[in-house]
């Protein structure tokens, strides 16, 4: 049954019944010398879901920044269509104003309960808070969304994909107008995105007026009736979406062709070198009895639904998860891996899927940031050799077209393509010939990613052996020589990339969970 939510006010109450919901007019935002909107005009229309397209560092993130009154415009008008002209002084005022935003960076408490997470900064400072009833009302917000997500359950013991819902779920319990979301799908399986749709569409019929930002143009197709692309700080167009191909669209994004990096997949290995990482009856508390093997110049895709234990796999390799149970051998010689040190010292490289929580640290520099996992190399005797670091990262920084190239600025102020090359670079720098992806191109824009995915191939050319966790099955598909299928902790497929389809991939997952019932 489709989710219900209560209706917009009639249009009558608007100061110009044929105006927008709300319009921005010219908007400029500079930061330093560095201008960042460059008179951005943007119409949002009650009843409609309106896509904001653009790679990282376009200016969606700043523009959304200034409609949730978390930056002040330097220039440009914001206009209501009941409220006339506003200037929007920060988020507590956006939401009286009816303006919710779902940011791509999650701002949840993990020590507080689903339902306190929900309603958090919604209840009277010194009042009494009646938990049932919220716990109620929470209950009743998830039970469309995701419904099984317990209402008291701690934050900080759901996955990521869950924590997500909960973002979206607390924005939805503010109620209000217009709702701006951020890469919302990020963390989400097929069967989730597909009831968060609903949701979307269930707004959109109640009146409210939808800005959906997302880099997954399947989505952008799914849902959106409008599309405005940025570049550069700039307007490149607003239009239907429907008036444009996948091609033009990422073209206008890009300024450039992409090429095939985004349509080819991986030439298939005839002869592949010598086995680099092999699980023998590997076992944790989340995972059960997994053995495989990956060979030099080889790309492994595991596919599975959250929560199959595709990523404790990778934790398990790494030493974040302890072993309970099986052999890990590395380059052929059993590998006693307790924690992450044991795994880096044995060559063995991880980019996790939490890239600004558990990769980066966003205050950090650039350069510190890359230094992280080399400090035996860059130190002696306890000293860093500030100057043999620099060199290495601007080497990385050159050859990976890390923008900006100033190593010295904070890495959190890069977007998220640019984020998740550094940590790629610090990994290369150790020289590491095992590397685990877990989601790599979560949260990147289409350029970035199709840079990503011409990285990883070279990697395997050079001999790397490779392991690419995705929830996107189309890049399972285009990167991998075999890919492996996991359910509830076990390894329930391993099978050549050969005649692989997306829709067969999806009947062996379905059929693998049916199997489990």
């Amino acid at each position: 049954m489709a989710p219900r939510f209560e209706k917009s006010p009639d249009p009558p109450n608007q100061v110009d019944a044929d105006a927008p919901l709300l319009r921005l007019s010219a908007i400029e935002k500079r930061y330093g010398y560095n201008l960042v909107l460059k008179g951005v005009d943007l119409n949002i229309e009650r009843g409609a879901v309106h896509g904001l397209l653009g790679e990282n560092g376009a200016g969606k993130s700043t523009l959304m920044k200034v409609l949730f009154g978390l930056v002040q415009p330097d220039e440009g008008s914001i206009v209501h269509a009941r409220f006339g002209p506003l200037k929007i002084s920060d988020p507590r005022h956006a939401l009286a104003l009816g303006i919710g935003l779902v940011s791509q960076e999650l701002n949840l408490v993990p020590q507080l309960d689903v339902a306190q997470n929900m309603f958090l900064g919604s209840t009277a400072a010194l009042g009494r808070v009646d938990r049932a009833q919220l716990r109620q009302r929470a209950s009743q917000i998830l039970s469309d969304l995701a419904p099984h997500i317990d209402a008291t359950a701690v934050v900080g013991n759901l996955g990521m994909a869950d924590r997500q819902l909960v973002e979206i779920a607390r924005t939805l319990a503010k109620g209000g107008e217009i709702i701006a979301f951020d890469e919302p799908t990020s963390s989400l399986t097929p069967n989730e995105r597909d009831n968060f749709f609903e949701v979307i569409k269930a707004l959109k019929a109640a009146g409210k007026a939808i800005i959906y930002i997302s880099h997954r143009m399947d989505e952008i197709r799914a849902i959106c009736d409008t599309i405005t692309i940025l570049r550069d700080g700039k307007v490149i167009v607003t239009d239907e979406v429907a008036k444009y191909t996948d091609d033009a669209i990422n073209e206008m994004i890009t300024g450039r062709k992409l090429g095939t990096a985004l349509h080819q997949g991986r030439a298939h290995q005839s002869s592949p070198g010598r086995t680099l990482l092999e699980l023998r009856g590997l076992s944790t508390r989340r995972i059960t009895n997994i053995s495989l093997s990956v060979r030099a110049g080889e790309i492994l895709g595991l596919a599975g639904l959250v929560g199959s234990g595709r990523s404790a796999t990778l934790r398990a390799i790494f030493g974040v998860d302890a072993v309970l149970d099986g052999e890990l051998q590395v380059d052929g010689k059993t590998t006693s891996i307790v924690q992450p040190r044991d795994a880096i010292d044995a060559g063995i490289a991880y980019i996790p899927e939490d890239r600004r929580g558990q990769a980066i640290v966003p205050m950090m520099s650039v350069e510190r940031n890359f230094g992280l996992a080399n400090q035996k190399r860059f130190s002696s005797l306890g000293f860093i050799a500030a100057n043999t670091r620099k060199s290495s990262i601007r080497r990385f920084v050159q050859e990976m077209g890390i923008k900006p190239a100033d190593i010295r600025v904070q890495l959190g102020n890069l977007s998220g393509g640019n984020q998740q090359k550094v940590v790629i670079a610090r990994w290369l720098q150790t020289e590491a010939k095992i590397l685990l992806f877990d989601e790599p191109t979560r949260g990147i824009d289409v350029g970035a990613k199709a840079e990503i995915y011409t990285l990883l191939r070279e990697l395997a050319s050079k001999g790397a052996a490779i392991v690419v966790v995705s929830s996107e099955l189309p890049e399972i598909l285009l990167l991998s020589d075999r890919i492996g299928v996991m359910n509830k902790g076990r390894l329930v497929a391993l099978e050549d990339n050969e005649d692989m389809t997306e829709e067969r991939l999806m009947q062996k997952m379905a059929a693998e969970k049916q199997n489990e019932q």
